[in-house]
């Protein structure tokens, strides 16, 4: 993904006086740089003191002053925010290709004002993988049906991982970890047509694989497969192993670089 935002360039001011918000915005259009120091004409909106409630949700007063990127090569977008509370001196937010965990909640805050229609890229914002197989108990012994679910959501900022072993009970894994679930998301998102991307479901054999993909305009897609990681997204196994290190190395048979254990391997 080049960024949360399209090409496009905006200017949004708004203001509260006397308990009242008055907001303008306007788009900026080929070179045309918005006006520094210049105020936008203004006018009062009717659901400002809900609008403001959500803003107070988004803590942007505690974001840092200045965002850039991991990665040089994609700083491709700049914004600016001048944000002040009465009684408290003026922050002035600048990213460059970079921005907060809660920015496409930030910009969907934005496009509630009248007139307003910042677009951003569809990218994911949630994904939830469940994948189930049978395994030997011990070596050469009956199998076992496990199950191993993994769901990243950037809204909530949490990686959850549970194992359910049949017989053996079930591990539950949490990780409140925001800037690394924007990061996952957005490594998944730079393959080109991610959705087409899944082997076919063949057979009954072999471990099964559920992936339901959620993007930011609610559109999900579920796809079901035989879990071959060779066959998967190019850039699976590089996201496999920063999943994988960001948990602390845990394992699991979702976390597997070839395509099937041994008969004689015990299940771990």
């Amino acid at each position: 993904m080049g960024g949360p935002l399209t090409a496009d360039r905006w200017q949004v001011e708004a203001v509260v006086k006397d308990r009242k918000v008055y907001v303008g915005c306007r788009r900026c259009f080929a070179e045309q740089e918005p006006q520094d120091g210049q105020e936008l004409p203004k006018e009062e909106l009717p659901s400002g003191r809900r609008w403001l409630r959500k803003l107070e949700k988004l803590g942007i007063q505690r974001w840092r002053s200045r965002f850039v990127p991991e990665e040089p090569a994609r700083a491709d977008t700049q914004w600016t925010l001048l944000y002040k509370e009465e009684g408290k001196p003026q922050r002035h937010i600048t990213g460059r290709g970079a921005y907060p965990e809660n920015w496409a909640s930030f910009i969907d805050w934005l496009n509630e004002l009248p007139g307003a229609a910042i677009r951003q890229e569809n990218h994911i914002e949630s994904v939830r993988f469940s994948l189930y197989e049978e395994v030997p108990l011990k070596a050469g012994g009956r199998k076992i049906p496990i199950r191993e679910k993994l769901a990243l959501d950037r809204r909530r900022r949490v990686i959850i991982y549970n194992r359910h072993k049949q017989e053996l009970g079930t591990e539950r894994h949490a990780y409140e970890v925001p800037r690394a679930i924007i990061r996952l998301l957005d490594m998944l998102d730079r393959t080109q047509h991610l959705e087409d991307k899944w082997p076919a479901e063949r057979g009954e054999e072999g471990p099964k694989l559920e992936v339901r993909l959620t993007r930011h305009d609610g559109t999900e897609t579920v796809i079901r497969c035989r879990y071959v990681p060779a066959e998967l997204p190019e850039n699976w196994p590089e996201f496999l192993a920063e999943i994988q290190r960001i948990m602390g190395g845990i394992g699991g048979r979702f976390f597997r670089r070839d395509t099937y254990l041994s008969e004689s391997e015990v299940y771990r």
